[in-house]
Order: structure tokens, then sequence, then C-alpha cells
């Protein structure tokens, strides 16, 4: 493993890398907010991303030195090439956080993410003997604590998010064995809801607290790009893809929108296909944009249009082929780019209400500094090898996103491109 960089010398470097590119970076804001908001920007901003993998995956759950490392890297790295990515801090610690405070056994694999050991709840009644963790629950503290140290450790000099906020209906199905749960949606209605409304609660005073705690608060926060502007939350709703419509309008839909309420909007995220509930989604009042994975299996491009017919922006992810594809068409991570991602967003949504990823998606360019044995591990815990995107040269990252632009200002131009013209 090379050498670890110190915060001090990281935060020297990244102030040097702002201070040069400061008027880009505020330009990128804007585009981003605008287009967050469904309304026309004079460029689509493109998010390339860079990322180091400093150390194994397990252990920036342990260290909030090595968290802070591993994020302050990955941000030079992107700042160093042309990309409209604005930079802030996440302090992810997890899916299981509210889960955990409200009493699950969470523990933490080699090269992976915390995850639920057990479920607390197996049997609908056993929902009455919890109670809303108190404000000052230990797993409250923690956070709490990751959050004053990534604000005092970088002077604040950027924004940090809260940690990733999963919404009401995950986090029951984290806390409630998941077959009695999605049974108990038919059969025990009344013990879902008072669950829900514990989880509502609980979730409205636990991140009012992590933004009363933070100076400099990066909004929206995690699954979304930075756009600066205090008009609703980021929120996780994985779990609607095992709904109906008929489900998502009793059991999620309530409460994501008193979510939407206290904050003031929201800015939803959602894996996997949930197309059957996507008409609920766009009628939660205070929705501001979507974030998903395109490909024939989770956010399908056709539902695209639907989403930015209706005013909302999109922030377009794309999925790992293992899971978005049954049979990958495309190996290589620039031709999926190239060849689908490119081609059905612009052909979806005209290049109107949309924030695109680059290359790689959500992860990038990677920089790999930790391998166990003969195999590269990502930041994901996953094995990679011979990946396009893997320690690409500084200059070849810039020809990589003035590519991308000449390919949008080709659409723009003359129109639909078809797939595989790229």
């Amino acid at each position: 493993m090379q050498q670890v960089p110190s915060i001090p010398s990281l935060l020297r470097e990244y102030e040097a890398l702002y201070e040069s590119q400061e008027a880009r970076i505020l330009d990128s804001k804007r585009r981003i907010a605008l287009a967050l908001h469904a309304q026309e920007v004079d460029q689509i901003p493109v998010i390339q991303y860079s990322q180091a993998i400093l150390f194994p995956r397990h252990e920036i759950f342990y260290s909030r030195e090595k968290n802070l490392v591993q994020q302050l890297l990955s941000i030079n790295l992107t700042l160093e090439h042309m990309t409209d990515y604005v930079p802030f801090l996440d302090p992810f610690e997890g899916v299981t956080v509210m889960a955990e405070a409200f009493g699950c056994h969470v523990t933490i694999p080699e090269n992976g993410d915390p995850w639920v050991r057990e479920p607390i709840i197996r049997e609908p009644e056993e929902v009455y003997s919890l109670s809303k963790p108190r404000i000052d629950n230990p797993v409250y503290s923690r956070v709490i604590e990751t959050l004053r140290f990534f604000e005092e450790q970088t002077n604040g000099l950027l924004p940090v998010a809260c940690t990733d906020p999963q919404g009401p209906l995950d986090v029951a199905l984290l806390m409630w064995e998941s077959s009695s749960f999605l049974t108990a949606l038919l059969e025990r209605p009344r013990e879902v809801h008072h669950l829900l409304e514990l989880i509502t609660e609980a979730f409205i005073e636990f991140y009012s607290l992590q933004l009363e705690v933070l100076r400099h608060p990066a909004l929206p926060g995690h699954s979304f790009p930075l756009a600066g502007l205090s008009d609703g939350i980021s929120i996780s709703d994985d779990a609607v893809v095992l709904l109906s419509p008929e489900l998502f309008e009793e059991f999620d839909k309530p409460y994501l929108e008193r979510i939407s309420q206290a904050f003031g909007g929201l800015y939803y995220h959602s894996c996997g296909d949930f197309g059957a509930c996507l008409d609920g989604i766009l009628s939660i009042p205070g929705l501001r944009a979507i974030n998903g994975h395109l490909s024939p299996r989770e956010l399908k491009p056709e539902y695209l249009r639907r989403i930015v017919e209706r005013g909302i922006g999109v922030f377009v992810g794309i999925s790992d082929p293992s899971v978005g594809w049954e049979n990958p068409e495309f190996q290589d991570p620039i031709e999926l780019y190239e060849n689908y991602y490119l081609p059905e967003v612009l052909r979806n949504t005209d290049g109107k209400g949309v924030v695109l990823t680059g290359y790689g998606s959500y992860s990038g360019y990677l920089h790999t500094h930790h391998s166990l044995g003969n195999i590269t591990i990502d930041a994901s815990g996953h094995g990679i090898e011979g990946s396009t995107l893997l320690n690409v040269p500084l200059a070849k990252k810039n020809e990589g996103f003035q590519r991308i632009l000449s390919l949008l200002r080709q659409f723009l131009e003359k129109g639909d491109p078809l797939k595989g013209s790229c």
C-alpha cells in the first residue's frame, strides 16, 4: 500500500485546486441547481468522478480519519480533471444507522458495508414493544461526532452532508423479518403503520439534529450532487420496488410526504425498477428530483420522459451490468456509456432537467491503492481487474470529458443519436 497522505496536506492541495477552479465550480453549481429543478441550462452538467481506494472497504466504517482521508483524496483527484463536480463531504456510515438506533444488531463484513445481522421484529405485535430512540442514544451520538469531526478537521472548507437518509419503509424492512413484514402489509396494516409512524418521527428528529449541528450542510445530500439550495433533503426508498401502486399510496407515500413537509422538499432516490409506483412518487408534494440507475431492469429509459415532463429533475446513474442487464451487451464501461447511457438519456429528456454522470457512473475513474492478493478491490468491496477506467492518466481523463461534451453537442445540434452511432 502506498503511503497515506495526511489531512493537512490534502486540505492544502484542496484549497489550491478550489482557488484555481472557483469560477467553474460556482457555474457548475448554478447549472446543477437549474437542471435538478427541470429548468433550461446553457450546458448539461456532467459529473465525472475520480475515486481513490486507499483502504479495505470495511476499515472506513471503523475509522473517521480513514473515511475522511479517502474522501479528500478522491475530491482532489476529481478536481484535477475536467468535470462539473461540486465538492462536498459525505460521511456515509451505512444504510443501517436508523435500524441500529432502534436496537438492531449491526455487523460490518470484510470489504463490505454494515448490515443488520438479525431483525428485531418477527411477529406483528412486537412493534408495540418498541419506542422511538432517545435523541442522545449512542448511535445518533456517534453520527454527530462524525459530522463534527469532518467539519473540525477540514476547518469548514467543505460542506458536509447528513449521513445516508434511508426512508421509513427501508428502515422498517431492515427491522422486521422480510416475509413477515410483507405479509403484514396485507394482513396487519395497523401494526405496519404503527412502526412507520415511529420511524418517521425518529427520522425527522435525527436529520433535523444533524442539520442543526452542521455549520455548512451539503444539500440535498447523499445520492445527489451538491446544488446548494435549502429546498429539501435527499432520501432513499429502495423498498418501493416491492410495492404495488396501492400499497405505495397506503404505506409509503404518506410518510414521504411528512418528511418532505418537514424539510421543505424531497430529493428521491431508489434502486431497482420503481416504475409501477412512479406516478405516485411524482405526485409527492415538494418532490424536486429523482436519482436512479439507468438500465433495462432498473430506471428504464422511458421513465425519464415521464419524470421531466412533470417538471421534476433527474440525476441519472448507470446500473452495474450484472444487475441492470440479463445479458449485458456492453462489457466495457465506455462503450456502455456512449452506446446506451448517453443516447437513451438524451432521447428521453431532450437534454432538459437532467444531470449526467460521466464514464463509470458514480465511481468514475478508479485509483487503487489497496489490493487483496492478486485482486484489486474497489470502493464497494468488489474485485476489479483490467477496467479501462482503472488508474487513468490525467490527460486521458480530460480527453474523455471533452468527448462527452462533443457527443452532447452532436445530439443537440443534429437530433436523436441512434444506438451505436457514438
